[in-house]
C-alpha cells in the first residue's frame, strides 16, 4: 500500500510543478502564441489542473499510516 500511494503521491506533485510552471510561463509571456489566444483560458486550465492534483495530494497522503510515538516519549 505504501508503494502504490508513494506513487501516485509523485504523479500529483509532477502535475503540480507542471501547472505550476506553465502558470508561470503564461503570465511572462509578452506576445500570444497562435495556438494560444485565448490566454485567460490556458491559465484556467492549469489552475484547475494545479488545484485538483494538490488536492488529491492532500487525499491520498492521509491514507499513509501514522508513525508510532513510543510509550516512554522518546
Amino acid at each position: 500500500m505504501k508503494i502504490r500511494i508513494e506513487s501516485l503521491r509523485k504523479q500529483y506533485e509532477s502535475k503540480v510543478l507542471e501547472a505550476d510552471e506553465n502558470i508561470k510561463l503564461l503570465l511572462k509571456t509578452t506576445t500570444i502564441l497562435p495556438d494560444h489566444t485565448d490566454i485567460n483560458k490556458e491559465l484556467d486550465k492549469w489552475t484547475e489542473v494545479k488545484s485538483s492534483n494538490l488536492s488529491k495530494l492532500q487525499q491520498i497522503l492521509s491514507y499513509l499510516p501514522k508513525p508510532v510515538e513510543n510509550k516512554d516519549g522518546k
